[in-house]
């Protein structure tokens, strides 16, 4: 937990750490001195001479004095470094995440990434000062307790210092006890929280399905194990407290004993023997309280291991090539394989030359990798072999602005923020200038939705657009992607959402695009086919036929086939008995 939180801090504070080390070991020193001197001044107010107390007491309020201006210069300081834990941790967050490679985000590491940025709030502000603070003065102060109990009488800090490492101990074996069960535990609210967003989001599918109860559905089974897991936590935590209680109690039955026994052999006086009890209850309270600090360290110890697997995510590998891509570049793939996993490979050796300027259409069966190639192209994720050059850069090399700035992409599956249609749409090019703009919803017919609709451009598209139809939200992502100024044009079946009379439209505005780019577009529409100057057919990650769509059609070969099922697939018609 200590190194990652020396991880997130920034270099300039490390020397901020050591000035609270200082800092929390002079509080313990303070604390424990103050605390053996109540042996001499209780001894002095009960002996002959209680005036022989006030010299005692002076020390005693010094020491106290000083102790509480160390504590409070401490914890300023402890609230610098949680200030400084948390901006630099969430920048270090965000920033990770965006380099993170697509395939680390299973359901399992999204979760794991929606809990770390949950914790960069509040709760790392006060790690240090509400937590670490009297952490570290829970485990100093009755090691310097003992060693001050040394002078007093060395029998009795001998058996101090014993029960130090016996109540560490204990208290670690209790936490370890309840550690698995707090990572079950954990593990389960992150699937819970998970399957609630999915449970809210498909409303529409499940009440369709008559799944709408959470017991029907996988929400219902989340909250299950989570349930379990709960329980589980609970009753693990309960062997964990027994054994730390009996430890104590031992301890005290140790140092109340050999007290007694230096009472009654005369090694100590009744005063000092008195004082000696007040000083046992000091040494016993602070490991009480890192007790009753374990589920607060648990969460935190949990809370840091998310943020670590986060930054120590494989991340996409950065080029130093900073040069930018030109204008319609020339896009060569050699010998290109990916597969998502080792044994299945999604593309083998494809190899591919898109003359600078054109437009080719990436047809083929469901499977085949289309969506993929799409993803390769824009540095989405990266190849298992081979090379992918655009523009003669390889994209190994460049830098994740170049590539970034290089590609524009429409998603199959695209996504609007809860914002207005225009920040939609300006996402592309914040900079973008209001005429830019209007051509932009000109050219994919997003202007025909503003018009009706009362806010205009000002309307909420709503939470990944919700308020916007399939082929709306289409329109607005892809009025977006040709507001970018990128070479390097990426459609994946932009118009499938669309009916016949909006996909002419964006064709047309694909084909209108008054900035030269190179165009890929993976498409099962004939209109999209035949506005193309290419056409390449993947079946299993392979090439099996490339040309211009009229000889291929022509050929008579599995694009023609393919050709022949979509026009006749189009024709469908649903017509009464």
């Amino acid at each position: 937990m200590i190194r990652t939180m020396l991880h997130l801090l920034p270099t300039d504070h490390r020397s901020r750490v050591i000035t609270y080390t200082v800092l929390v070991l002079a509080s313990a020193v303070l604390r424990a001195a103050g605390t053996v001197v109540l042996v001499p001044l209780i001894a002095a107010l009960v002996g002959a001479t209680p005036a022989g107390a006030l010299p005692w007491l002076g020390w005693f309020t010094g020491l106290t004095v000083a102790g509480w201006l160390v504590d409070w210069v401490a914890s300023r300081r402890g609230f610098d470094l949680g200030f400084a834990l948390l901006d630099h941790a969430q920048h270090a967050v965000a920033d990770q995440l965006a380099r993170i490679r697509l395939g680390w985000f299973t359901a399992a590491h999204t979760s794991t990434a929606r809990q770390a940025v949950a914790a960069t709030g509040p709760d790392l502000v006060g790690l240090v000062a509400n937590l670490l603070t009297p952490l570290a003065g829970a485990v100093l102060l009755p090691f310097a307790i003992a060693l001050g109990l040394l002078v007093v009488d060395p029998v009795l800090g001998a058996a101090a210092l014993v029960g130090v490492p016996i109540l560490l101990a204990t208290l670690w074996s209790s936490g370890r006890l309840t550690r698995n069960a707090d990572r079950e535990s954990d593990a389960s609210n992150g699937r819970l929280t998970a399957r609630v967003v999915e449970f809210a989001r498909t409303q529409q599918a499940l009440r369709a399905a008559r799944r709408v109860t959470p017991a029907r559905s996988a929400a219902g089974a989340a909250l299950g194990d989570q349930h379990r897991a709960t329980l589980r936590m609970v009753l693990m935590q309960v062997p964990g407290q027994v054994l730390f209680s009996v430890a104590s109690q031992l301890c005290l039955l140790l140092l109340g004993g050999t007290t007694v026994w230096l009472a009654v052999t005369g090694r100590v006086g009744v005063g000092e023997a008195i004082a000696l009890v007040v000083v046992i209850v000091r040494y016993l309270e602070p490991v009480t309280t890192l007790s009753e600090l374990s589920p607060a360290l648990e969460h935190t110890r949990g809370t840091l291991r998310d943020i670590r697997a986060v930054l120590d995510a494989p991340v996409q590998p950065a080029g130093t090539d900073a040069a930018p891509v030109p204008a319609t570049p020339r896009i060569e793939l050699h010998e290109v394989g990916f597969g998502w996993t080792r044994d299945a490979p999604v593309l083998d050796g494809l190899s591919l030359d898109l003359a600078p300027g054109s437009s080719t259409a990436i047809v083929g069966p469901s499977g085949s990798g289309k969506s993929t190639l799409l993803a390769l192209l824009a540095g989405l994720v990266i190849p298992t072999s081979g090379r992918i050059v655009v523009g003669g850069r390889d994209m190994a090399t460049v830098t994740p602005e170049v590539r970034r700035a290089a590609v524009s992409m429409v998603g199959q599956h695209p996504y609007l923020f809860d914002g207005s249609i225009e920040d939609n749409v300006r996402v592309g090019r914040p900079e973008a200038g209001p005429d830019e703009v209007t051509a932009a919803f000109a050219l994919a017919r997003v202007d025909e939705i503003v018009d009706r609709v009362p806010d205009g451009r000002a309307t909420r598209a709503g939470e990944a657009g919700a308020s916007l139809s399939g082929g709306e939200r289409q329109r607005v992502s892809i009025a977006r992607a040709l507001l970018k100024p990128a070479p390097v044009l990426l459609i994946d079946e932009a118009t499938s959402a669309l009916d016949a009379e909006n996909e002419a439209a964006v064709v047309r505005a694909i084909a209108d695009d008054p900035l030269p780019r190179t165009r890929v577009i993976v498409t099962h529409r004939l209109s999209t086919m035949a506005a193309v100057d290419r056409v390449v057919f993947l079946e299993r990650g392979r090439i099996v036929e490339d040309g211009p769509p009229e000889v291929l059609r022509i050929a008579g070969g599995r694009f023609a086939d393919f050709w022949q099922q979509q026009r006749a697939s189009a024709g469908w018609q649903v017509t009464g008995a």
